[in-house]
């Protein structure tokens, strides 16, 4: 009877440990760098009320007061991108989250997966997973480090024109294949 209840015990824990969110789950592991912007920052910026007259920086306000979560972690570890690899794909499985593109260019690889919104132009939620993010940098004279690995997920009601001016404006990591999806 024990161990039927220490297997049960162990089962529930490894579930538990395997659905906890993989952001989470790193964001203090000092193998990984983690950015979080929560819901009621994008409530405070929903807020503000600027005017501009460039349309661009217009629609780029508009987009971030309209989202929820950003979330970015990034690594150099091997142990940590296949659980970032195996995330995605679990995600893929049980959510409506699907492969909008897979890029393949100069030994990096790159993979973006959405939940569409219901506007065509517009999804739900956006997730980029990048492999071989360093040789990029490398290769672009970039001075960063702890960026081998990107995983980064935006939810909201998420403009894709207005992504790639979001990750401009704000030099997140990955950007640059953000800009390439336009």
């Amino acid at each position: 009877m024990k161990r039927i209840n220490f297997f049960l015990t162990f089962l529930l824990c490894s579930t538990f440990l395997s659905a906890q969110d993989i952001f989470d789950a790193y964001q203090k592991d000092p193998a990984a760098s983690y950015v979080s912007v929560s819901p009621k920052m994008f409530e405070m910026l929903g807020k503000l009320s600027i005017n501009t007259d460039d349309p661009k920086l217009n629609g780029f306000i508009e987009m971030v007061q309209s989202m929820k979560h950003f979330k970015v972690l990034t690594t150099k570890s091997l142990s940590i991108a296949e659980k970032m690899q195996t995330w995605l794909s679990n995600q893929l499985d049980t959510n409506e989250l699907e492969t909008l593109l897979n890029l393949s260019e100069r030994d990096v690889e790159v993979q973006f997966c959405v939940i569409y919104g219901e506007e065509e132009s517009k999804v739900d939620q956006l997730v980029m997973f990048v492999k071989g993010a360093q040789k990029y940098a490398d290769q672009e004279g970039l001075d960063v480090s702890n960026l081998d690995f990107i995983l980064l997920s935006i939810e909201g009601d998420i403009d894709l024109d207005q992504v790639a001016t979001l990750t401009e404006i704000v030099d997140i990591p990955g950007g640059n294949f953000l800009k390439k999806m336009n």
